[in-house]
């Protein structure tokens, strides 16, 4: 048992003395094969990779107690550049020699148990040799436990102490521990990286918590030999992976760079290794130290010998380089120069500053490169010439912002610029002084962000703001606050504090810029300390008394600190009290806004959002936009993992519709943070005023009357705060101000004083006018580092790895330019003076921009650089050479510009991912090899097939596929026998060889796409981009492009051709047998028709449907269900007859003027289309229609009763004879009642065509055919239609069936020219005429319209219950025109939807009637089945006139060309001026023909070549109508697009209807179309829009809006893909609704529309005061009842700022009667108005009688008119602010001008939109009751001899309530109206006051509290109601 015993204890003790730690034993030489290798690049296979790799002995031994010595030898050095992993390393011998210099010399190292220590190094060794030394070393590093197994620790390595898991297993008869070491480089305590540029972002926590951008990990392999005696590494294998993924790391794609290392203990030698007799320093210890790599920028490689002369020489070569234009290499030489700044001290910047100073080129870049150097050595620089004045203030401004962002916080860096600060910046608002002080404030928020000792600029920032608050100086507060906004740390809280309201007894006083100021100022610190900006933004928030907008501007930093659920909530709660609708609604907009985002460091904060939501919707959900808002819109992608959000708040003032702040603000997530990269805000103060009043040199607030007297008399006046005309506004980026200013109320009298007087006070202007005169050239360049992102972290290989980005430019501005002004402008020159000059404009301007960003992932030092870059260039070129000269008096404008003549690039874009390598050593051996190359794709994807035989299949697919991607242009796929890939390219060029060039763009991508679609994969590779111009050869060159614009009388006189018009399908065939087939054919429809006409109507039958109209007729797109555009087409070809009509219509029926016009009639013809009426014809069925209520031949007056028999040829126009048209009309007509005098009306007057263009007729067939629905038509008379278009009501088949043909006198004439309209759309120029309808559809309709009366009726039983606003039919508006309106003998009697409307006879006999096109019955086959009922029971009204519904036939039916009646408006002519002298370009003319009715508008475009080419737009507006067409092609007939606005109902709301309809359109624009509605429905739901399926027509657009109230209004949108709707969309101002007197026609011209809805926005921004005896109704439309009858002046309204302008006031005459006077005193005039017995009211300006004589009726003065209507009197001083006063006697009606809210008070109120505060007292105290206040707003007399025999006195409550349980004793805290001494009330009334109380026995007495100051302030212990004296009498003198 002893002996086992003994056994165990000697085996444990021998385990015991076993090391695992690897240690080296002294004496002993440990030489290792060393390999390390780094490679940046994709991860896939194929791809181009860029590294080195080193390989060499290590040889260590240790020389003293825990001391070794390593050396490196036998260095071999190979880089890598190219695809992966096929290529090899290549052995690069100059590389090789560079590192064996730096690893030449030995180093010492501490080592003990695994653990590296201390290194020790001479000075001869470079910080990148030592780093190299470290990477070895760090494999050393081992933290082995005997006792465990695996195991987790915080251990040091080369790149911090990290988070590392062990893993051990043991060979015990191999003795060998094999330890796995695996560390997460992105979870260590210490972490060593260099991230420089991103100071002014902010981690996106929750952003990172979802994906990490940047990833690393190393795993480590290690084999230990071990005895009883030491442990030795035999082999160590390292691999580490940095990942960086841009996007989302698992869909996003990501870069990795790899570095791999290997150890062998190759040998063990005995022997003592050498220490060379070096003096070896402490150089830090195992972490990696930065040394050349901060100062090496990643981009380029050069050695410096010489550095003066290297910035000399590149200076040049930059300049040169930039002289002429700039090349794309231009911000790369701008950057290497920038590098040798950087490397440079200050010497030679003294020296190449002396050189070069004089000489402005180079002093410019000079002057932009040393502020990016960004050292403190660039500073002191810039330090120096400030002191000797050798810089401006704008050059010193300049390169102060830039330095100061540019600079890394170093204590060095921070030591210059507070001298620069304290030394050079004036504490002013100078340019200089706000640049100076904001930058060095954005420094110290880089230094306190990034170390916790800022104390010393702290220190003077808060010396500042103390200074400027105790000097109460506006200016140098708000820059010191701004400052402090800057900074953003927590300390400067409490200074803060000192200027926010609440929180200092000085701040109250402060104005409230500054108050905002200080707000806004918390918006940063609020990022490093939420809770306590929280705790002061609620407190200002909750705090009423303070200013809206400073409460508003406190909730927006609030809602920045991302508050939670509990704060937010009671954010909503006290919006939920809220007295101002201004606030309440703006939290609500901004709470609302942000529940609708979805990124990620939001989402907390969105869900609390939507919480409060639900508590405020019912109250605030429908606000309108008076009130204060906030927009937001943001998106966040996920696969991206990045996000943008844009905000726009609105805060507005006292409800006015311009804001008064604005501010803009743009958010950007990328790459795991948070960045603001713009912000803009604006405020505008009393601008509106100023500019209303206009300019008047010296009117400052001087009166004739003082109204200082009138408001002592009232209890504690004050003033509103003052609007001081001023603008300010502010720009931030990444969160830092850059720069605030002002325009203050001078800047701005001197703005409007050089446009309305003369300008000797303004100098500049007559200076820039003179130096115009004589020429300017000038030439400016501005070189910019914009962005210089970089993150660099060490490998184990002792190599740093970095990821940078840099964003560069240069651009600049060079040119002339000269201008001749006749005549020569004098000494008292006015700018409006250049409105009557003629002036020459001659420039010639070049703006070129260069920029360049650069993305590199890899090794950066300045030995070596390996990794990816990836380049993006971009060049623009825009050169400016223009001669303009204007003749403003002659309405002339000539522009001549030079041809093109060389190709220039306008703007080229290059992008390029390679792998690049470059060392120090051998720089011509750089190498660059993109990441993707072409012959790699084809490769890549061979590798996915094994079988030879489907390679050709292969190809197959890669050629589709190619096929596929290229959209347009020239494509080039792979070939079958090439190796090589084409790159994608596109190129498109737009020519326009009239003017001799050509538009090119050119696009080429190749990218990695197809390895893996992820966003990543999609930028790598190469792309480039081209926009240039070409010239075009011509026959004959081009000597200048001249583009002339004539208006007025002389616009004929500048037309090169003149516009005329040939019918395209005009024949050789003489006119004679054209006009013989033409008869025969009508011949034969007139027999048939007059057999038809007997039993039937002759219009109702007309069934052929023009689709090739044009949109101006829309079909029944009215109605939702659409009739079949399907069915056999009737070919009349043969029938028709080929013949050139007597007069062509260019701007007739579209349907003769589309595309398909060349094919038969039954593509043209249309049975809605009425031909032209003439003149006088027209007028005798028109007067008698409405007599002879015919149910169909007088209404179709004309419109189908020559039309739908007249036939086309080809869809032009047939002409016929006088004779024969005139026959036909009567022919068709049929009487069908008494006194009809329709037979003796003909359809065409002398010399008139009896047809419009194309303008449809029933052929002989299909008129032919309709005699089989004899039977059906006595009993009924319907349109034919489709069978959806015949499903209507019950009640509307009844109507129907009710009718007959023959005497139905009701409706049927709407009805029945409403079934001869055309019901289907515009389609592709082909129209449908349906063979199946022509024979057997109208009885089976018939059938189809009574079998339906059942489903008709639970359908609309159903849509009445459930109405849906997208399924709700538009009925077009009627207009009926005054009974006692004459109509013109000339009218035409064909009307549109409108009425009838008069159309305008022209002087040259041809036809003028208003016109239509064939199709422009728009919604008349929709009216038929939804509307006739509504048209019967309006019929009777059209006294006069019968009211047709074909549309608008008067619209574009027969349209004349203008162009022959009247000369052109406008005449503009673009003309390439040849040397040959051919005419070449085009003309555009403009006819304008317009009266009260109608305005009719044709623009006609014309090449000035003999071409048939034109281009047609023409316009009819119409009241409550308008309609518009494009045209263009051969004679304006091959395609087309037209559209229509309308006025009617949607469900018997007044609605506003916009159809847009096209035929034949190019394929470009269908693309585009298509594109673009792709967008459509997408961009609608986001903005609140729902979606409907619903079938629509596939040629038709509809817009649909209906006012269902004064401010909202439903919307319909109608695509042919989607019905899209919003139901009560709020709009920003009243619809002019509600019954309207009967039409006039000023009232209801659409061409006044738009000004009509301008005024009455204005008249919506316009409050109006109404004061009459018993009540009032104030501003704000509270009305009160109250009536203050005795003789008391009272203040009705007033101007409540420091200057008033204004003061009305009125009182009772005599108490028994209802008159009164009023008194308006301005600082111009007093007016006073006062009744008369038995006369009009007495007016008196100034104590003078005006108006008094019975002739005059109007006077003005001093900017005041007065003038009388009728018995009123209206007062007008909108210059004071007074739009009007109105006076009858009894009525005062106050109205202010829009500039005036929130600035008046009296009984009127404050006009601020604020119902709340309505009782405000003249000391902004809110009354308890209407007495109180209306008492409060007394003028009150010094004697009583006036008549008002009151004063204001405090009261003592006449009990003693019981307060905090104490017998009180109260007095009242504002006074009450009692009768002077020596009076005695008569009549009393009772008024509720506050009472502050005392204890009973301390109290004060009355006469006291009367005397004391403490009563202004005191608190309201109580209201109680207490008597008030209203009359009074007095005994004795009571004066």
């Amino acid at each position: 048992m002893r002996g086992l015993i003994l056994a165990l204890v000697l085996t444990l003790v021998g385990s015991q003395n076993l090391n695992y730690q690897p240690d080296f034993s002294e004496n002993k030489v440990y030489t290792f094969d060393y390999e390390s290798m780094l490679l940046s690049g994709l991860p896939e296979k194929g791809l181009a990779r860029a590294g080195i790799r080193i390989k060499s002995k290590v040889e260590i031994s240790r020389i003293g107690p825990k001391l070794c010595l390593i050396r490196i030898h036998s260095i071999e050095a190979a880089e890598y550049n190219g695809i992966w992993p096929t290529s090899s390393f290549s052995r690069s011998l100059k590389l090789t020699q560079v590192l064996t210099g730096q690893l030449s010399n030995p180093i010492k190292f501490e080592y003990s148990n695994g653990h590296v220590g201390n290194l020790m190094a001479p000075d001869s060794v470079s910080d990148d040799g030592l780093n190299i030394y470290r990477g070895i070393l760090n494999v050393l590093e081992l933290s082995i436990k005997k006792m465990q197994h695996s195991y987790s620790l915080q251990e040091v390595g080369i790149g911090g102490i990290c988070n590392t898991t062990y893993a051990t297993q043991e060979n015990k008869r191999a003795s060998l521990v094999y330890v796995t070491k695996s560390k997460d480089l992105n979870s260590c305590e210490e972490k060593v990286q260099m991230v420089t540029g991103s100071a002014y972002t902010h981690a996106c926590q929750a952003c990172q918590q979802r994906n990490k951008n940047f990833r690393a990990t190393a795993t480590y392999n290690y084999k230990i030999k071990y005895t009883r005696n030491e442990a030795v590494i035999t082999q160590a294998d390292v691999e580490e992976i940095h990942q960086f993924a841009p996007f989302n790391e698992i869909t996003g794609g990501n870069a990795i760079v790899e570095a791999r290392q290997k150890l062998v203990l190759d040998d063990v030698q005995k022997n003592m290794a050498e220490v060379p007799p070096k003096e070896f320093q402490n150089r830090g210890s195992l972490q990696y130290e930065f040394g050349s790599e901060l100062l090496q920028l990643p981009l380029h490689l050069f050695r410096i010998k010489d550095v003066e002369s290297q910035i000399e020489e590149s200076l040049q070569d930059l300049v040169e380089t930039t002289s002429d234009q700039l090349p794309s290499d231009a911000p790369a030489k701008a950057l290497k120069l920038m590098h040798l700044f950087r490397a440079a001290n200050e010497e030679n910047y003294e020296a190449v500053w002396k050189q070069f100073s004089s000489r402005p080129v180079y002093r410019r870049y000079i002057l932009d490169i040393i502020p990016a150097v960004a050292s403190h050595r660039a500073l002191r620089f810039l330090r120096h010439k400030m002191e000797r004045q050798e810089l401006s203030n704008w050059e010193a401004a300049q390169t102060l912002l830039v330095a100061l962002h540019s600079s890394t916080p170093t204590p060095d860096v921070v030591e210059e610029a507070t001298l620069i600060v304290k030394k050079h910046c004036p504490r002013s608002s100078t340019v200089l002084g706000k640049f100076c002080h904001l930058s060095y404030a954005s420094l110290c928020h880089k230094q306190c962000s990034s170390s916790d000792s800022c104390s010393e600029c702290l220190q003077l920032l808060h010396g500042f703001a103390g200074e400027a608050l105790s000097k109460s100086n506006t200016e140098e507060i708000t820059l010191a606050l701004k400052s402090l906004g800057n900074v953003g740390h927590p300390a400067s809280i409490k200074h803060i504090k000192k200027f926010l309201p609440g929180y200092a007894a000085s701040a109250s006083d402060l104005p409230l810029k500054v108050h905002s100021t200080a707000v806004m100022a918390l918006k940063n610190i609020g990022m490093k300390d939420p809770k306590t900006v929280q705790v002061i933004t609620l407190e200002i928030f909750l705090n009423h008394k303070i200013h809206p907008r400073v409460r508003m501007l406190a909730a927006v930093v609030l809602l920045e600190t991302k508050p939670g659920l509990p704060i937010l909530m009671t954010l909503a709660d006290a919006v939920l009290k809220e007295p101002s609708m201004q606030v309440a609604n703006f939290i609500y907009s901004h709470l609302r806004a942000l529940g609708r985002s979805t990124a990620p460091d939001l989402q907390v904060m969105a869900s609390a959002c939507r919480m409060a939501i639900r508590l405020l919707s019912p109250k605030f959900d429908r606000s309108g936009y008076q009130f204060s808002k906030v927009f937001r819109f943001s998106m966040f992608k996920e696969f991206l993992m990045s996000g943008l959000a844009a905000k726009y708040l609105v805060l507005n003032n006292a409800g006015s519709l311009i804001p008064t702040v604005a501010m803009s603000q743009l958010r950007t997530h990328l790459l795991g943070r948070v960045a603001d990269p713009l912000e803009v805000g604006i405020t505008i103060e009393g601008l509106q005023e100023m500019f209303a009043k206009g300019y008047s040199p010296d009117r400052d607030w001087e009166t004739d009357y003082d109204f200082k007297e009138i408001l002592k008399t009232l209890s504690d006046w004050k003033a509103f705060s003052s609007d001081k005309p001023f603008a300010s506004g502010y720009l931030k980026m990444f969160g830092q101000e850059l720069f605030f200013g002002g325009l203050d109320k001078n800047a701005i009298q001197n703005a409007l004083q050089a446009w309305y007087g003369p300008d000797e006070k303004i100098p500049s202007i007559r200076r820039i006018i003179s130096s115009l005169q004589s020429g300017i050239g000038r030439q400016w360049t501005k070189a910019l580092l914009s962005a210089e992102i970089r993150r660099i972290v060490p490998t184990c290989t002792g190599f740093p790895t970095e990821t940078s980005f840099y964003y560069s430019s240069i651009t600049k501005v060079a040119g002339n330019v000269q201008a001749q002004i006749t005549p020569s402008p004098k000494s008292d020159f006015r700018l409006t003076e250049l409105l009557n000059a003629n002036i020459r404009l001659r420039s010639k301007i070049s703006l070129s921009m260069a920029k360049e960003m650069i993305f590199v992932m890899g090794i950066n030092t300045h030995l070596i650089q390996a990794g990816l870059e990836a380049r993006t260039k971009m060049n623009a070129h825009v050169p400016v050479n223009v001669v303009a000269t204007v003749h403003m008096k002659e309405k002339n404008i000539k522009i001549e510009i030079p041809p093109c003549k060389d190709e220039t690039n306008i703007i080229t874009v290059r992008s390029k991912t390679s792998a690049v390598t470059r060392n120090i050593g051998d720089l011509a051996a750089s190498k660059m090899t993109p990441v993707l190359l072409p012959e790699a794709v084809p490769d890549i994807m061979k590798m996915s097939f094994n079988s030879d035989s489907a390679s050709g299949e292969i190809y197959n697919i890669r050629d589709r596929q190619s096929a596929e991607d290229v959209s347009s242009g020239n494509s080039f796929s792979f070939g079958h026998s090439s190796s090589q890939k084409e790159s994608f390219v596109q190129s498109m060029c737009s020519n326009a060889s009239t003017f001799g060039f050509q538009v090119c763009f050119e696009r080429k991508s190749i990218h990695a796409a197809f390895i893996k679609k992820v966003p990543l994969y999609y930028l790598v590779g190469e792309h480039a981009f081209r926009m240039t111009f070409k010239p075009i050869y011509t026959e004959a060159p081009i000597e200048k492009i001249r583009v002339t614009i004539q208006a007025g009388d002389q616009a004929p006189t500048k037309m090169v051709r003149l516009v005329t018009f040939e019918d395209p399908e005009a024949k050789v065939s003489s006119t004679k047998e054209a006009l013989k087939r033409v008869k025969k054919i009508l011949d034969n429809a007139y027999d048939q028709e007059t057999r038809k006409s007997r039993s039937s109507s002759s219009s109702a039958s007309s069934i052929s449907r023009s689709a090739e109209s044009t949109t101006s007729s829309p079909s029944s797109s009215d109605s939702d269900n659409r009739a079949s555009e399907g069915g056999t087409q009737t070919n009349l070809k043969a029938r028709q007859p080929k013949a050139k009509g007597k007069k062509f219509y260019p701007f007739g029926d579209s349907s003769g003027s589309s595309s398909g016009s060349s094919s038969s009639s039954s593509k043209s013809s249309s049975s809605s289309s009425s031909s032209s009426s003439s003149s006088k014809s027209s007028s005798s069925s028109s007067s008698s229609s409405s007599k002879s209520s015919s149910s169909n031949s007088s209404s179709s007056s004309k419109s189908s009763s020559s039309s739908s028999k007249s036939a086309t040829s080809k869809g032009s126009s047939s002409s016929s004879s006088s004779k024969s048209s005139s026959s036909s009309s009567n022919r068709s007509s049929s009487s069908s009642s008494k006194g009809s005098s329709s037979n003796r009306s003909s359809s065409s007057s002398k010399g008139s065509s009896s047809s419009s263009t194309g303008s449809s007729s029933s052929s002989n067939k299909a008129s032919g055919i309709k005699h089989k629905a004899k039977k059906q038509s006595k009993t009924t008379s319907f349109p034919l239609t489709s069978t959806a278009e015949g499903k209507r009501s019950v009640r509307e088949q009844k109507h129907k069936t009710q009718s007959s043909s023959s005497s139905s006198r009701i409706g049927s004439s709407s009805r029945s020219t409403s079934s001869s309209t055309s019901s289907s759309s515009g389609s592709y120029g082909i129209s449908h005429l349906h063979s199946k309808y022509d024979k057997e559809a109208e009885p089976k309709h018939v059938k189809s319209q009574f079998n339906s009366h059942g489903i008709n009726d639970v359908s609309a039983e159903w849509e009445y219950h459930l109405p849906k606003v997208y399924q709700l039919r538009f009925k077009s508006a009627h207009v009926h025109w005054h009974a006692d309106r004459k109509i013109p003998s000339h009218s035409s009697s064909s009307s549109s939807e409108s009425g009838s409307i008069p159309s305008n006879s022209s002087s040259s006999g041809s036809s003028s009637s208003s016109s239509s096109s064939s199709s422009s019955s728009s919604s008349s086959s929709h009216r038929h089945g939804e509307n006739s009922r509504h048209s019967s029971r309006r019929s009777h009204v059209s006294k006069g006139m019968s009211t047709h519904h074909s549309h608008g036939c008067s619209l574009t039916r027969e349209r004349n060309f203008l162009g022959d009646i009247i000369p052109p408006g406008i005449t503009i002519v673009a003309q390439a001026v040849r040397s040959d002298n051919r005419n070449q370009g085009y003309q555009a003319t403009t006819y304008v023909r317009s009266d009260a009715a109608k305005v009719d508008v044709q623009l006609v475009v014309v090449q000035l070549a003999e071409t048939n080419w034109k281009a047609c737009a023409d316009a009819v507006v119409l009241p409550m109508k308008a309609q518009a067409r494009l045209r263009w092609g051969k004679e304006c007939r091959d395609y087309r697009i037209a559209a229509m606005a309308t006025t009617g109902q949607l469900a018997r709301k007044p609605a506003v209807q916009l159809k847009v309809q096209w035929g034949n359109l190019p394929s470009w624009i269908k693309k585009t179309g298509m594109a673009f509605m792709q967008y459509v429905p997408g961009a609608a739901l986001m903005l609140g829009f729902s979606e409907a399926d619903q079938r629509n027509p596939s040629h038709e657009f509809i817009v649909r809006a209906a006012a269902t109230s004064p401010r909202t209004i439903d919307t319909v949108i109608k695509t042919p893909e989607v019905t899209l709707y919003y139901q009560a969309l709020r709009m920003p101002f009243t619809l002019p609704l509600g019954p309207s007197p009967a039409y006039e026609t000023q009232d209801i011209t659409a061409w006044n529309l738009f000004s009509k809805i301008a005024s009455q926005i204005a008249k919506e921004d316009q409050s109006t005061c109404e004061v009459s005896d018993g009540d009032f109704k104030t501003f704000d439309h509270v009305s009160h009842t109250y009536s203050f009858n005795k003789s008391c002046n009272l203040i009705v309204a007033q101007d409540c700022t420091e200057h008033p302008k204004f003061i009305i006031t009125t009182r009772k005459v005599d108490p028994q009667s209802f008159s009164r006077e009023v008194h308006i005193n301005t600082t111009s005039v007093n007016i006073t108005i006062r009744p008369a017995a038995n006369s009009p009211l007495i007016v008196a300006c100034n104590e003078e009688p005006v108006l008094s004589d019975s002739g005059v009726s109007e006077y003005e003065k001093n900017n005041v008119k007065i003038y009388k209507n009728g018995t009123t009197v209206i007062v007008e001083a909108p210059i004071h602010g007074l739009k009007s006063v109105t006076f009858d006697g009894v009525i005062l009606k106050v109205t202010v001008a829009s500039w005036m809210r929130g600035k008046t008070c009296g009984v009127c109120g404050n006009n601020d939109r604020e119902k709340q505060n309505e009782l405000l007292m003249p000391n902004h105290k809110l009354a308890h009751s209407c007495s109180a206040f209306v008492h409060s707003w007394v003028l009150l007399e010094e004697t009583c001899s006036g008549g008002c025999k009151l004063q204001r006195s405090y009261v003592k409550l006449n009990r003693n309530p019981t307060i905090d349980g104490e017998e009180s004793t109260c007095y009242s805290v504002d006074p009450v109206l009692k009768c002077m001494k020596d009076c005695s009330p008569i009549k009393k009334t009772s008024v509720k006051v506050g009472f502050h109380c005392f204890p009973k026995d301390t109290a004060v007495s009355l006469l006291e509290w009367q005397r004391s100051s403490d009563k202004k302030s005191a608190s309201e212990d109580a209201v109680e109601s207490v008597d008030a004296d209203i009359d009074c009498t007095c005994t004795g003198d009571c004066s």
